[in-house]
């Protein structure tokens, strides 16, 4: 399926302002997730029991991953009756995503826009979810929350989009996030900070889901590969400044402090763009004489901190950007043996774990896949099983009911969610930069904190 232009019809990709050059070896911000076209073909995965539609198979038409039953008390909930139809036709469903192809810390433009629309396609040549087929509008959000917030608002109310989905950038996903929460929108993103100072929580937004583990939510795993293999050894914990990573950082200052006592070195803040700072950071990991970095940044600062380092490190982070292999191909030598949590596995896993995913991406690109695109077919599949399990009568309403309702998505490729709250991640994978193939490895799947 080719990059379609606005009104390409169903399954067409408006890359709308996607256009422009993306910043080789810096493709988001740490753990952050890739993008979305919603899809419902069939996962490797069965659903759990219940009321939702029946598991897929790996050639078969869409699955809701997820069992039926009343709503727990603190789980998101939507109104029940009626319904917003807007983005939902009798043939189509419209999607709206966003992410950084341009800016400071980009996607690759190229990379993206394969990646974007696989799963589309896959489920539309298989004619759709419940008979409509799958339109993905894309806008670059430039890596900046106000260019984020002024896309969303363009999708949601020019193009009429039936909800959004984050592609990358934490402090991106939170201005969108909350926007769409204002107009009823409903909003899907990879698990990124948990709130924000001044505007509270992002559990409480009233549109908004989860579909992988939080920075905090990921901080007991942190805190266990430091203190399982660099016991007794000095560690640094570096945080971005955005004000939006302040409780995380606060949390897993804390857990590390917890697991290393006096071996803590380093703590420390550092700006959101790096390209001026780098060397002076990487001096100071250096001078504390770290073996360790617990690291949550863009990767482009990892790049360039990592190569103005004049010691070995190993670093270790949340998120999913900072494992991707464009990462390792622009970072290593220097970052051999890092560690960094993932919703997706690497490419070395994703055929046991989903052999649809490598065939669907050929096909529709005449190409090899690489990981971003992993990240993509992942976000796509869970939203596909989400409104596979809403049924014929799709409202924003009725989808965002049904997340509640079911809450367990299992996709094969994310960890299985669960939406007894709006934060739905329930474990990782753990990925290793292996600098000899200059690629991520899987080294352990599902994780849970």
């Amino acid at each position: 399926m080719a990059v379609g232009v606005p009104g390409a019809g169903a399954g067409g990709v408006d890359a709308g302002t996607a256009a422009g050059d993306g910043l080789a070896g810096a493709p988001g911000t740490a753990g952050d997730a890739g993008g979305l076209a919603a899809g419902g073909a069939g996962g490797s995965a069965p659903g759990t029991t219940g009321n939702g539609a029946a598991a897929g198979t790996s050639g078969g038409a869409g699955a809701a991953g997820g069992g039926g039953g009343s709503t727990a008390p603190g789980a998101p909930t939507a109104p029940q009756g009626g319904g917003d139809t807007t983005g939902v036709t009798p043939g189509t469903i419209k999607i709206g995503v966003h992410a950084p192809v341009t800016g400071a810390a980009a996607f690759p433009q190229q990379s993206f826009e394969r990646g974007i629309g696989v799963y589309a396609d896959y489920v539309n040549r298989k004619g759709g979810i419940h008979g409509r087929k799958l339109e993905i509008v894309f806008r670059d959000d430039r890596f900046d929350p106000n260019s984020a917030r002024s896309v969303c608002k363009e999708m949601a109310e020019q193009q009429k989009v039936f909800m959004l989905v984050g592609g990358g950038g934490a402090d991106q996903i939170d201005a969108c996030a909350r926007y769409a929460a204002g107009i009823g929108v409903p909003y899907l993103s990879a698990g990124v900070h948990e709130t924000r100072p001044g505007l509270g929580a992002l559990g409480s937004v009233s549109t908004y889901f989860a579909a992988s583990l939080t920075y905090e939510q990921q901080v007991p795993l942190l805190a266990g590969v430091v203190s399982s293999q660099f016991k007794g050894q000095k560690v640094a914990v570096i945080t971005a400044d955005n004000d939006s990573l302040n409780n995380y950082h606060a949390i897993v200052d804390s857990a590390i402090k917890k697991v290393a006592g006096s071996n803590v070195a380093l703590s420390r803040r550092i700006p959101k763009k790096t390209d001026v700072d780098a060397p002076a950071i990487a001096t100071q990991i250096c001078n504390s004489g770290a073996k360790a970095v617990v690291w949550n940044a863009s990767p482009s600062g990892l790049i360039n901190v990592s190569k103005s380092m004049t010691c070995q490190v190993t670093f270790v982070g949340p998120g999913l950007t900072n494992g991707l292999n464009i990462v390792a191909t622009a970072g290593c030598p220097t970052i051999d043996g890092a560690l960094f949590y993932s919703p997706f596995p690497g490419l070395d896993r994703i055929d046991q774990m989903d052999p649809t995913f490598r065939p669907a991406y050929r096909q529709k690109n005449n190409a090899e896949p690489d990981d971003l695109a992993i990240a993509v077919w992942g976000l796509e599949k869970l939203v596909g099983q989400m409104l596979q399990a809403t049924g014929k009568q799709l409202s924003r309403e009725s989808f965002m009911s049904t997340i509640a309702r079911t809450k367990t998505f299992n996709t094969g490729v994310y960890p299985a969610t669960n939406f007894s709250s709006r934060f739905g991640g329930t474990a990782m994978h753990l990925l290793e930069a292996d600098c000899g193939s200059r690629q991520y490895r899987t080294v352990r799947v599902s994780e849970r904190p």
